[in-house]
């Protein structure tokens, strides 16, 4: 996924998903504008605090690392628009709000589709409309929150 968006150093980069924090890393070392939104609190909690304390014992990179607790499908208002978003859960659909943050010229990568056969998509923002591509089959863990996956999926 991170290979497919291209990132270039000093890009602004959306992730929704952060979970363990491996992806964000990741990104970090690529650009130095990394924004990542995690729906479960104790776990964003947990990973910020795994990246304060990389920070303290002298990895600067984790600085461009900035975490927020909340809904990832409506994405990161205040900061956007973003040079490329990341999804790295699965949804049924490409969540408007992402699409509306994402620069012209822009590029998303996304797994859509239902619960138990999606797509890695990839949209590239064009005159303000999307152009998507498959890249291959997934699986991903649900998108949850009030327009994910329904419970039980």
């Amino acid at each position: 996924m991170t290979s497919s968006i291209a990132v270039q150093f000093g890009e602004k980069v959306l992730e929704i998903g952060t979970g363990s924090g491996y992806q964000s890393a990741y990104l970090s070392n690529l650009t130095d504008k990394v924004w990542t939104i995690e729906i479960i609190k104790p776990l964003a909690e947990r990973t910020r605090k795994v990246y304060d304390g990389l920070i303290a014992r002298g990895y600067s990179e984790y600085k461009a690392i900035t975490t927020k607790q909340g809904d990832g499908y409506y994405g990161w208002e205040e900061v956007a628009p973003f040079d490329k978003i990341i999804v790295t859960c699965g949804i049924d659909h490409v969540p408007p709000p992402l699409l509306q943050q994402l620069k012209g010229g822009g590029v998303m990568v996304i797994p859509v589709g239902p619960a138990h056969a999606q797509e890695l998509q990839l949209v590239r923002k064009q005159a303000g409309q999307p152009v998507v591509a498959t890249l291959e089959g997934c699986r991903f863990v649900p998108l949850i929150g009030s327009e994910g996956y329904p419970s039980g999926w």
